[in-house]
C-alpha cells in the first residue's frame, strides 16, 4: 500500500512549488482602460502589422553585419529601430505568442491542459482592436480564438503536418501566410483604408522548421531565411501600396530564439534572445539606449544603437501606436521614447498603462483586505491606497500645467512599484507555504524511515504506541484550528490545501505500525538486512548531497561515477588481471562522455557507425549468447543496425528516406518488445543477452552520434561489475540503491540531459517519419530516454541475487535518497532573475518528485521482460499496491 500512498504524496509535493512559486497571473473581474481617443488624442497609426518570424534568434539576424537579412536592412536603415527583445523560459511557440499578443507571461496552471491553452481567458491587442486578421499555424492561431469578447477577429489557420526529410522546403509555410493576406488586400482594401484601431498578425513558421531540422547557422536554414525576409519585404511594400496614407506601423521579431543544435525551451542566450525591428508610422528614429548597445549593420558603418527590450513591452508599445489601452492582464511597461508623437499623447499611452497596472494591483489589494485577520497581517507598504490616490491626483494636476515629461515620470515610478506589489501579493503565502511544505516532506521521508528499518522493538515504535491518542488528538485539534483561521481569512483553496496537508502526512508517519506487521513482506528479509543504523542515514543523506550537485555541473557526474565504480569494484577483481584492465579501461573511457558536447542536435555518421560496431561486438563474442538467439533475432538485429547506417547517410546526403524503410523501423520497435516478452527462453542470462541485444539495436535507430557507443558500454561495465561481485558475502542495500540511483543519471546525463524532452531534435525520428508529428516525436523522446534505463535494471535485477531478495527494501531506500534530494531543490527554486535558472530549478524539482516513480515503472518493466513473474500468475489487481519479491515466486517453483 506503500506504493499508492507514494503515488499520491509525490504527486501533491510535484504540485507544491506551483503553488509557492508559480501563481496563476491572470487575474479576473478587471475593467479595461479606455483608448486615447476618449481623451481626444489621435493615435499615430491607423493599422499595425506584426510579423512573428518563429524561432528567429538575434544571433541568425545579427550575424555577419546583418548579411542574410538585406531586404530588412534596407528598411531599418532607412526608418525605424532594431533591438533584442528577451523572453521567458519556457522558450516556446505558446507562451512566447501570449507574452507579446496579452503582455502576459506563462500561466503554470496550464500545463493542466498540456499547455495548449491557457484554463483562465485573458486580454489581448487582439480583442482591444476594432479587427484583427490573423493566419498561421493553427496551434499559434488558436490560441487566441477563445479570447474574451472584443473586436471582431478573423483567423486563418493550416494544420502544420510538416515535411521534415531532408528535401523539403520549410519556406511553403510562410508562403502560405504570404499569399493570403496579398489576397485579404486585393479584395478588401478600400474597406481596410477606412478603418482604425486595425491589426494585422502573420504567424511564419519557416524558420523554426528549418532550425529545428537543419539547425541554425546551415545552409539550408539560411535559405529559408533569405526566402522569409525577402516575403516580409515584399509584403511591406504590398501594405504600402494599399494604404498610401503613410498611417501603417510594422512590428517584426519573434517567439523565442533557439541553440546551434536546433533546440528551444530552456533560458540560454541564444534562446532568450530574439530580433525586433520596428518601423512606420509613429514610430522614433532617436530613441534612448542607456545600455549603450550597438552593431554594425554592413561593413561599411557606422554602427548602429541595439536597443534592449523585454518581449512583454512590446505589448503596451503595440498598443499605443494604434491607440489601444493595453490589455488587462499586461504586465509590461511602455518604453518611454520609442514613439514619435507629441509629449502629451506618450504622456497619456504611459498613465493608461500604469491604471491597467493597477487595476491589477488593487484587485489584488482587495483580494487580501478581505480577510478577518487582514489588519494584523503584512501589507505592501511601498504602493499603499492613499499613495495610488495620491498618483492620480498628481497625474491630473501635472496635466493641466502640460507638465507631460513630469507625467511620464510619475507614471513610470507607480508602474515599477505596481509590478512589485502584485508579484509581492502573488507570493504573499510564499514563506508559509515553503514551511508547510518541508514539513509534509519531513513527515514523509519519517514514515519511509520508519518503512526501511522495520523494527518493532526500537524506542521510537515504542514510544509512538503509547502515545497514538495524544498524537491523534494534537493533529486533529491543529487541523481544525487552521480550517477556522483559514476560512476567516478567505485563504484560497489551493494554498489552504497545502497548509493543511503535513498534519495528514504527519499523522500517517506517526501511526503505530499494525497487528499484521510480522506478516508483511519485509518478514521475508534476514535480520541484519533490516537493521538501518545512524551512520547508514547519514551516509545515505551524504550521497544524496552529492547528486545534488551534479544537477549544477554535469561533468561532475563522471567524476562520481569513477570514484563510485572504483570504491565499489575495485576490490573485487584481482589485481593486473586482464580482466581487472578490461574493466578499468571501460571505467575510464565512460567517465569522459560527460565531458563532450551534448548529443541532442550533433550529428556524427562514424559515431554512430561505431555504435553499431559495438552492439554487434557486445552481443556476438560470446559464443553462449550467440548460440541462444534465434535465427529471427539474429537477422532483425543485424539487417535493422544497418538500415539505420543507410538512413544517416541518406539524411545527412539530402536524400529522402524511402517510406519502405520507416515502415521496416516502425515493425522492428513493435518486434523489439513483442519477440521479448514471447521468447520461451528459460535462463535469465540467456534473456537478458536478448534484451539487450534487442533494446540496444532499437536505441540505435534514434542515435545521432555517440549516444548508442555509451549506452552499450554503460551496459557492459555495469554486466562486469556486478558479475564480479556476485562472490561477495556482503551486500548493502544502501549502496544498491545509490548504484540504481547513480546509473540511471549517468545514462541521462553522460549523453545530454534530462531536459532535452522539452528540446527534442527531429532528426532522432528519421528513420520512423518525415513530417513534423510533435506527439510522435515527443513519444520516440521519452523512448530514447527510457531505454537505457530499461537495460541498467535489467542488468542489475539479473545478475544480482540480492537485488530480486530485497527489492523492497532497495526502492525504500531510493525513494529516501530522491527525496533528500527533492527537498533541497525545493529551496532552489527560483522566480526571479536569470531565465536559465528559473526553468533548470523548476525542472530539477521536477526531475526529483518523479524519478523513483519513473524507477519503479522500469523495474518492473524489466521483470516482464526478463520473465521473472510468469504472465498467467500476475495478480494485477495487487500489483500497483506492492511489490512482487522473487523469493516469493521462487518458492511456487521449488
Amino acid at each position: 500500500m506503500w506504493i499508492a500512498y507514494a503515488l499520491v504524496v509525490h504527486v501533491l509535493l510535484l504540485g507544491s512549488i506551483f503553488v509557492i512559486y508559480f501563481r496563476s497571473p491572470v487575474i479576473t473581474g478587471l475593467t479595461p482602460q479606455k483608448r486615447l481617443l476618449h481623451y481626444g488624442l489621435e493615435p499615430p497609426a491607423n493599422r499595425l502589422v506584426l510579423i512573428v518570424t518563429d524561432g528567429l534568434r538575434a544571433d541568425s539576424f545579427l550575424e555577419e553585419n546583418c548579411r542574410y537579412v538585406p531586404h530588412l536592412r534596407e528598411i531599418f536603415l532607412r526608418e525605424g529601430v532594431v533591438g533584442v527583445s528577451r523572453t521567458r523560459v519556457p522558450t516556446e511557440t505558446r507562451p512566447g505568442h501570449i507574452t507579446l499578443i496579452a503582455g502576459l507571461y506563462e500561466d503554470p496552471s496550464a500545463v493542466l491542459r498540456g499547455w495548449k491553452s491557457n484554463p483562465i481567458d485573458f486580454d489581448t491587442v487582439f480583442n482591444r482592436s476594432s479587427q484583427t486578421y490573423a493566419w498561421g499555424a493553427s496551434d499559434v492561431i488558436n490560441v487566441f480564438s477563445h479570447v474574451s469578447n472584443g473586436g471582431v477577429m478573423h483567423l486563418r489557420f493550416y494544420n502544420h503536418d510538416l515535411d521534415f526529410s531532408p528535401g523539403y522546403d520549410a519556406y511553403e509555410q510562410d508562403e502560405w501566410v504570404f499569399k493570403r493576406v496579398k489576397l485579404l488586400l486585393q479584395r478588401k482594401s478600400e474597406a481596410l483604408q477606412r478603418d482604425k484601431h486595425v491589426v494585422f498578425f502573420l504567424h511564419l513558421l519557416g524558420l523554426d522548421t528549418a532550425g529545428h531540422v537543419h539547425k541554425p547557422g546551415a545552409p539550408k536554414f539560411r535559405q529559408t531565411l533569405d526566402k522569409t525576409e525577402k516575403g516580409v519585404y515584399e509584403i511591406y511594400q504590398v501594405f504600402e501600396r494599399m494604404f498610401p496614407d503613410k498611417r501603417t506601423a510594422y512590428l517584426l521579431t519573434a517567439d523565442h530564439g533557439m541553440t546551434d543544435s536546433g533546440s528551444h525551451g530552456a533560458g540560454s542566450p541564444h534562446e532568450t534572445d530574439t530580433p525586433f525591428v520596428l518601423w512606420g508610422s509613429g514610430v522614433s528614429r532617436m530613441v534612448p539606449n542607456p545600455g549603450g548597445r550597438t552593431f554594425m549593420p554592413n561593413n561599411e558603418g557606422p554602427a548602429m544603437p541595439l536597443l534592449e527590450l523585454e518581449q512583454a513591452q512590446l505589448t503596451p508599445l503595440m498598443s499605443a501606436l494604434v491607440g489601444l489601452a493595453p490589455p488587462m492582464n499586461n504586465f509590461g511597461m511602455l518604453p518611454m521614447g520609442y514613439l514619435n508623437v507629441s509629449t502629451e499623447y506618450e504622456a497619456m499611452a504611459a498613465h493608461i498603462n500604469a491604471l491597467q497596472l493597477l487595476e491589477q494591483y488593487v484587485a489584488l489589494q482587495k483580494q487580501h483586505k478581505k480577510g478577518f485577520f487582514a489588519g494584523i497581517l503584512l501589507e505592501f507598504d511601498v504602493l499603499t491606497t492613499e499613495a495610488i490616490k495620491g498618483y492620480k491626483d498628481t497625474i491630473l494636476q501635472l496635466q493641466k500645467n502640460r507638465e507631460y515629461s513630469l507625467c511620464i515620470v510619475r507614471s513610470q515610478v507607480i508602474m515599477s512599484q505596481a509590478l512589485e506589489g502584485i508579484d509581492y501579493y502573488h507570493g504573499y503565502y510564499r514563506r508559509v507555504l515553503l514551511l508547510s511544505t518541508t514539513s509534509t516532506f519531513l513527515g514523509w521521508m519519517f514514515y519511509i524511515y520508519r518503512l526501511l528499518s522495520r523494527n518493532r522493538a526500537s524506542k521510537v515504535e515504542l514510544v509512538l504506541e503509547r502515545s497514538n491518542k495524544i498524537v491523534r488528538m494534537s493533529i486533529g485539534s491543529s487541523v481544525i484550528v487552521l480550517v477556522i483561521c483559514l476560512l476567516s481569512q478567505r485563504t484560497p483553496l489551493d494554498i489552504s490545501f497545502y497548509l493543511l496537508l503535513p498534519n495528514f502526512v504527519w499523522l500517517k508517519a506517526l501511526q503505530p505500525w499494525n497487528i499484521n506487521f510480522s506478516s508483511s513482506p519485509a518478514s521475508a528479509y534476514s535480520v541484519p538486512a533490516l537493521q538501518t543504523s545512524m551512520w547508514q542515514l547519514i551516509l545515505l543523506i551524504a550521497c544524496a548531497e552529492l547528486m545534488v550537485f551534479t544537477f549544477f555541473e554535469r561533468r561532475l557526474i563522471a567524476l562520481c561515477f569513477f570514484v563510485f565504480a572504483c570504491y565499489n569494484s575495485w576490490g573485487n577483481f584481482q589485481t593486473k588481471s586482464r580482466d581487472f584492465f578490461f574493466w578499468l579501461a571501460l571505467v575510464l573511457i565512460l567517465s569522459c562522455f560527460p565531458l563532450l558536447p551534448l548529443s541532442v542536435g550533433y550529428q556524427n555518421g562514424y559515431l554512430l557507425g561505431a555504435g553499431v560496431v559495438v552492439i554487434l561486438t557486445n552481443s556476438f563474442w560470446n559464443s553462449k549468447s550467440r548460440l541462444s538467439y534465434r535465427k529471427h533475432t539474429k537477422y532483425s538485429n543485424v539487417l535493422i543496425l544497418l538500415q539505420t547506417i543507410l538512413c544517416a547517410y541518406l539524411h545527412s546526403n539530402g536524400i529522402n528516406i524511402p517510406i519502405p524503410l520507416k515502415l521496416v523501423s516502425w515493425l522492428y520497435l513493435v518486434y523489439a518488445f513483442a519477440s521479448i516478452v514471447l521468447s520461451k527462453e528459460p535462463r535469465l542470462d540467456m534473456r537478458l543477452a536478448q534484451i539487450v541485444f534487442n533494446l540496444g539495436s532499437l536505441y540505435a535507430t534514434l542515435c545521432t552520434s555517440y549516444e548508442a557507443v555509451f549506452v552499450q558500454l554503460l551496459t557492459i561495465e555495469l554486466n562486469f561489475s556486478l558479475r564480479a561481485q556476485s562472490a561477495r558475502a556482503e551486500r548493502s542495500v544502501l549502496r544498491l540503491a545509490f548504484t540504481l540511483l547513480l546509473y540511471t543519471f549517468f545514462s541521462l546525463f553522460g549523453s545530454g540531459n534530462i531536459a532535452s524532452i522539452s528540446s527534442f531534435d527531429p532528426n532522432i525520428a528519421r528513420c520512423y517519419l518525415s513530417h513534423f508529428a510533435p506527439f510522435v516525436i515527443m513519444g520516440l523522446v521519452l523512448l530514447k530516454l527510457l531505454v537505457p534505463v530499461v537495460l541498467i535494471m535489467s542488468v542489475v535485477y539479473a545478475q544480482s541475487e540480492f537485488v530480486r531478495q530485497h527489492e523492497e527494501q532497495i526502492f525504500i531506500c531510493l525513494l529516501l535518497i530522491c527525496d533528500v534530494m527533492g527537498l533541497n531543490f525545493l529551496f532552489l527554486v527560483r522566480n526571479q532573475g536569470s531565465w536559465l535558472d528559473i526553468g533548470t530549478s523548476i525542472s530539477h524539482f521536477v526531475i526529483m518528485e518523479v524519478t523513483t516513480l519513473v524507477i519503479l515503472l522500469l523495474f518492473y518493466t524489466a521483470k516482464q521482460l526478463l520473465r521473472v513473474i510468469p504472465w498467467e500468475e500476475i495478480d494485477f489487481k495487487r500489483l500497483p499496491l506492492r511489490l512482487i519479491h522473487w523469493d516469493v515466486i521462487s518458492a511456487k517453483h521449488h
